[in-house]
C-alpha cells in the first residue's frame, strides 16, 4: 500500500532551515541547552528550491506546516519570499510556527501581510496561523526559549497580529511557569491572539535525569539548573505513564512488535514532511533519527532506511518527486513493515503504537 501519492496528500509539514537563535534544552539540536551538536549540517532552502517542494501536482494539498524540528523558519534567508511561493503555487493554508525572538517588527508585519487567507470548508485549518511558542512571560520564558527576548517576541506578535495575521500562543507547561499560565492567556487575548493553547510535553520520559527533572547545561557542559514537569495534573500529558513504560521496554529490548502501528501522518493528516536538507519522509521522527545521534532508535533507522536505501533516494536535490513517490519505501515497502517485526521501525513503534500516543496527547487544536 502506498504511504502518499499526488492525490491523497493534504498536508506538507516543511523545514526549511536547520538554524535558529534559541537553545531550548530538550530540542535534539543541541547538548541540553548548551552548544550545538557535533555533525549537523547548517541547511537552508532557497526560494528556487521552494518552487520544487510545492509542486502543483498535489491538488488536494489543504495545509502546510512551517515547523522546525532542529530550525526555527523566520532564520532562513529566503524565509518570507519561501512562504510566498508556498501561498502562489498552492491553495493550502499555512501554520508558521517560530519562537519570534529573530528579526525586528517590521519583517513579522510582512508576514502578517501574507497570512490573511481564510477558508471555509470542512477542513480543520481553515485560517493561515502564525504560532508562537512563548513558554512563559518576562521572567520565566527564557528558562526554556533559552537566547530569546520576551519584549521583543510581544513586540513582533503585535506587529504580526496588527497587520492582519491570525495569532496562537502555544504555552509549553512546567513547574517553572504552571503558576503563570491563566496571566499569560489575558495578556494574549489583550494583545490579540486568536487561541491560547497550552502544550503538554512528554519529553521528561527520556530524560537522562529519570522523568522528574532535566538538566540544562552551559557552552561548558556544565549544569547550570534543571526543568520539571508540572505539579498540576491538568498540565501533565495524559500518557505520560504509558510512554514512560515503552521507553522501559525499547531500553530492555522487550517492546511488544506485535503491537499494531497506527501512523497518525498516513491516516489522519494524510503528510509527508520535507527536511531542511530537501529530504522526504513520511514524518519529522523518522528524519530525525537521520541526523548525528546516539542510541537504538537512531541506529535502527539508520540501518533500516539510509544505509538500506542509499542517502538520496528520497532527496528533492537528486530526485524528481514522482521518483520519490514511487519508491519502494514510499510505495509499499514502509506500509508492509508495519506488520513484520524485523523489519518494523523501533520509531514507528515508539510514535505511533495503537497503545500509546504520546504525541497527539501534547495538546488539542481547534479550529479558529
Amino acid at each position: 500500500m502506498r504511504y502518499q501519492d499526488y492525490n491523497s496528500l493534504r498536508e506538507m509539514h516543511v523545514e526549511i532551515t536547520i538554524r535558529c537563535i534559541a537553545a531550548c534544552p530538550m530540542c535534539a539540536r543541541n547538548h541540553f541547552g548548551g552548544k550545538d551538536k557535533e555533525g549537523i549540517e547548517l541547511s537552508d532552502w532557497t526560494a528556487d528550491e521552494a518552487e520544487k517542494v510545492f509542486d502543483q501536482k498535489f491538488k488536494n494539498l489543504r495545509n502546510i506546516l512551517f515547523c522546525g524540528t532542529h530550525g526555527d523558519p523566520v532564520a532562513a534567508k529566503d524565509c518570507l519570499s519561501i512562504v510566498e511561493t508556498a501561498r502562489r503555487q498552492t491553495s493550502a493554508t499555512i501554520e508558521f510556527y517560530s519562537n519570534a525572538s529573530l528579526r525586528n517588527k517590521s519583517w513579522w508585519g510582512d508576514l502578517g501581510k501574507i497570512l490573511k487567507v481564510r477558508k471555509y470548508d470542512d477542513y480543520y485549518r481553515n485560517s493561515d496561523l502564525g504560532i508562537f511558542s512563548i513558554d512563559g512571560l518576562a521572567d520565566t520564558n527564557h528558562l526554556y526559549r533559552r537566547r530569546t527576548n520576551f519584549e521583543k517576541i510581544i513586540e513582533n506578535a503585535e506587529e504580526f497580529i496588527r497587520q492582519g495575521g491570525r495569532a496562537r500562543w502555544d504555552y509549553i507547561v512546567f513547574k517553572h511557569n504552571e503558576h503563570q499560565v491563566e496571566e499569560a492567556e489575558i495578556l494574549a487575548k489583550k494583545i490579540g491572539f486568536k487561541q491560547f493553547r497550552i502544550r503538554k510535553t512528554s519529553r521528561f520520559a527520556y530524560s537522562p535525569d529519570g522523568p522528574l527533572k532535566h538538566r540544562v547545561l552551559n557552552n561548558s557542559g556544565e549544569i547550570e539548573y534543571y526543568l520539571e514537569p508540572a505539579t498540576k495534573e491538568e498540565y501533565l500529558n495524559k500518557n505520560k505513564k504509558k510512554y514512560e513504560e515503552l521507553l522501559n521496554k525499547e531500553k530492555n529490548n522487550q517492546l511488544d512488535f506485535e503491537e499494531k502501528i497506527q501512523c497518525l501522518n498516513k491516516t489522519e493528516f494524510q503528510r509527508l514532511y520535507i527536511s531542511a536538507q530537501l529530504k522526504v519522509f513520511p514524518c519529522c521522527f523518522i528524519s530525525n533519527d537521520t541526523y548525528p545521534g546516539k542510541g537504538k532508535v537512531f541506529q535502527d533507522t539508520k540501518e533500516k532506511v539510509v544505509q538500506h536505501y542509499g542517502s538520496d533516494f528520497n532527496s528533492l536535490k537528486h530526485k524528481t518527486w514522482d521518483e520519490i513517490i514511487d519508491h519502494p519505501w514510499f510505495k509499499n515497502e514502509l506500509v508492509e513493515s508495519w506488520s513484520k517485526n524485523e523489519e518494523k521501525l523501533i520509531r514507528c513503534q515508539r510514535t505511533c503504537s495503537v497503545k500509546c500516543n504520546p504525541i497527539t496527547s501534547q495538546s488539542q487544536d481547534q479550529n479558529i
